[in-house]
């Protein structure tokens, strides 16, 4: 195995020369993004809809995408040369279109596109920033101390919303706490967001609401009335699919329509439209920033423990002794390998790391730091079983940290 797999002399050269190219090409293309100011590039012929919803392989016969002439994009890559494909541009930008067009199917390879896909799937050049996170909502979460007062204030319990905190979320409460966590983890730059995954009453409070119930009686600051402010305050864009409400027009930058898999530039048409209907009204003030100093202690509990017990439940969780973290709506963990190393991770942290002075953000800093310099390996004690791991990214270990219910 290791003298058929490991050897250069044994291995296919062509092939091998071929997949490299492919790898930096890739690595190419995620880098000219920000000095293009994109979010996202889909190239001209790939193929985005998967034979089935258990399948990553690409649907035989699948509609090539084709981008909009107003978004192309025309890239000299190092090995392949020249290729053109849409660019999804800084800011908010909409995708729309009726029922079963391909607007999810968009959305879930920009979603994917932080990796770099293997030769023959179809979405080679489906290359998002390498910060954007998948967010939804999330009912029943747990949610430790966090500040969710730029979206939801003044509730009639009087239940603090700057320290929230609940081991059993709502719709709302958890997608708040998703958006303000991303921003306190310092490297987020795109949300992506779908409509028929969140919350209602979070996203959207029409006009005629706002008429009927007073803005001081509504506790939620819908995320359209931050959504503008996210990207001029904080520098972080929205991708986001909305099938049934046109209110996101307003404030979109660009409309994408997806047409049976065809994408077509409709910015024009689409503000054209929205004139003639009433633009959801602002808060009059800005809000202050949330609070991120969110320290945590060390793992007390667990050093107290004889024997920790590590266990992977499949790609959507893992467990350490009798505590689970539900990692099913972390919707960008791509193998089970990430799973088992974000529980090693999240261990090795409250064990070595977590100090009660350090923020959350600075602890997964110098977690990845250490893998990044010492390797995966690191951060599994010798009194562990050794299991095969896969590198997470720096959100996908917050989003664990901020899960697990003894944090």
């Amino acid at each position: 195995c290791v003298k058929a797999s490991l050897f250069y002399k044994n291995l296919d050269a062509k092939r091998l020369r071929r997949i490299v190219d492919l790898a930096e090409d890739q690595e190419y293309i995620r880098k000219e993004l920000p000095k293009r100011g994109l979010c996202a590039f889909v190239a001209n012929g790939s193929v985005l809809p998967r034979e089935s919803g258990i399948s990553s392989r690409p649907m035989r016969d699948g509609i090539a995408f084709q981008s909009p002439t107003e978004q192309e994009v025309t890239l000299e890559l190092p090995h392949k040369g020249k290729i053109t494909g849409m660019g999804i541009r800084k800011g908010i930008t909409l995708i729309v279109g009726g029922g079963y067009h391909g607007k999810s199917t968009l959305l879930k390879a920009l979603e994917l596109g932080v990796y770099n896909h293997i030769a023959g799937d179809g979405r080679e050049y489906v290359i998002t920033d390498a910060t954007a996170v998948k967010l939804r909502a999330e009912d029943g979460r747990s949610i430790q101390k966090t500040d969710i007062s730029m979206f939801i204030n003044d509730l009639p319990n009087g239940k603090d919303t700057v320290g929230f905190c609940t081991e059993d979320a709502s719709g709302s409460t958890s997608q708040a706490a998703n958006v303000v966590e991303g921003i306190g983890s310092g490297e987020q730059n795109v949300l992506l967001i779908d409509e028929d995954t969140s919350a209602t009453n979070f996203m959207i409070r029409d006009e005629l609401m706002q008429r009927v119930v007073l803005r001081d009686q509504e506790p939620i600051t819908p995320f359209i009335e931050r959504i503008r402010e996210l990207y001029e305050r904080y520098g972080i864009s929205s991708i986001l699919v909305a099938g049934s409400c046109g209110s996101y027009f307003h404030p979109a930058d660009h409309i994408i329509q997806m047409d049976q898999y065809i994408p077509k530039d409709i910015t024009t048409a689409a503000k054209d439209a929205a004139k003639d209907f009433p633009m959801v009204s602002l808060p009059e003030k800005k809000h202050p920033d949330p609070c991120f100093d969110r320290c945590f202690n060390a793992g007390n509990h667990l050093k107290k423990e004889r024997k920790i017990k590590m266990k992977t439940l499949g790609k959507d969780a893992f467990s350490i002794n009798k505590d689970t973290v539900d990692l099913r709506y972390v919707e960008q963990i791509a193998d089970t390998e990430q799973t088992t190393a974000l529980g090693y991770a999240l261990l090795y942290a409250k064990l070595h790391l977590m100090d009660g002075k350090k923020n959350l953000c600075a602890v997964a800093d110098e977690l990845m730091q250490i893998i990044e310099t010492k390797g995966l390996s690191a951060i599994l004690d010798s009194k562990y079983v050794k299991s095969n791991l896969a590198m997470p990214r720096k959100q996908e270990v917050m989003a664990a940290m901020n899960r697990y219910r003894k944090l």
